[in-house]
This record gives C-alpha cells, sequence and structure tokens, in this order.
C-alpha cells in the first residue's frame, strides 16, 4: 500500500510539473531574425524579440505590410522549432515550423477566419539571412 501510495504521489508531483511546463509561453527564438521565402514568391523578413514576432512582408502581393505578435515556441528536434501566434486584428493564427539544420520553413495558417476574407495557407520555404540565437 505505501508503495502505490508513494507511486501516485510521485506521478502527481511530475504531471503537475508537466502541465505547467506546458502552460508557460516559451521564447525560445528571441534574438533570431532571418528573411523567408516562400515557393508562391511571397518574402517576409522576421525578428524574434522579447517575445515578439515582428514582421514587414518583403515581397509579394502584401509588400510592406507589416505587424508584431506575441509568440510561443517549442523546440521540435536538433535546430527544428515550432511557433505559433494569433494576430490580434484579425485572429489569423499562424503555425510555422524552422529547421534551421536544412534551411527551410513550413507554414500553416488560417488568414482572417470566420470572413469573406477568409483563406487557408499551407506553403513552405527556405530561409536566407539568418543569424540564429535561441536557448
Amino acid at each position: 500500500m505505501k508503495q502505490l501510495l508513494t507511486f501516485v504521489l510521485a506521478f502527481s508531483f511530475i504531471s503537475s510539473q508537466l502541465i505547467a511546463q506546458e502552460k508557460q509561453d516559451e521564447h525560445l527564438l528571441d534574438g533570431t531574425s532571418m528573411d523567408y521565402y516562400y515557393q508562391n514568391g511571397s518574402a517576409v523578413h522576421a525578428e524574434f524579440e522579447d517575445g515578439h514576432f515582428k514582421y514587414i512582408w518583403i515581397a509579394g502581393p502584401i509588400k510592406g505590410a507589416e505587424g508584431s505578435e506575441n509568440y510561443r515556441s517549442r523546440k521540435i528536434g536538433d535546430k527544428m522549432y515550432m511557433v505559433n501566434f494569433k494576430a490580434e486584428a484579425d485572429a489569423t493564427f499562424v503555425t510555422i515550423v524552422f529547421n534551421f539544420n536544412e534551411n527551410v520553413i513550413s507554414t500553416s495558417a488560417i488568414l482572417a477566419p470566420g470572413t469573406e476574407q477568409e483563406q487557408v495557407l499551407f506553403d513552405g520555404g527556405i530561409i536566407e539571412q539568418l543569424i540564429l540565437k535561441f536557448r
């Protein structure tokens, strides 16, 4: 009985620690900047700073558009990170996987959800001008 109680208490403690870690926003790419180019010809200059994903479109139909959003990140492999954010203005939700080993990205996004302008983006691209600083 004592062993079962010890196991249950240890399991509960470990589970609560894992849940607490999952709820924290991680800003693992702060200090990193890059340009990335999508296969469709659009391009973005991005900087991660103080928990914000700052971006400006440097090519494509919305060239010059810029913004800054709070981001979350997770390390998913050696020099591989998944980042997501939700735009305050129109609830656009974006997830980007950065593979810094291969200098490629994969993006999945729902742009302007719930509006007549809603679009689904699922595209890949290459990373250039990389300044990499991560935890």
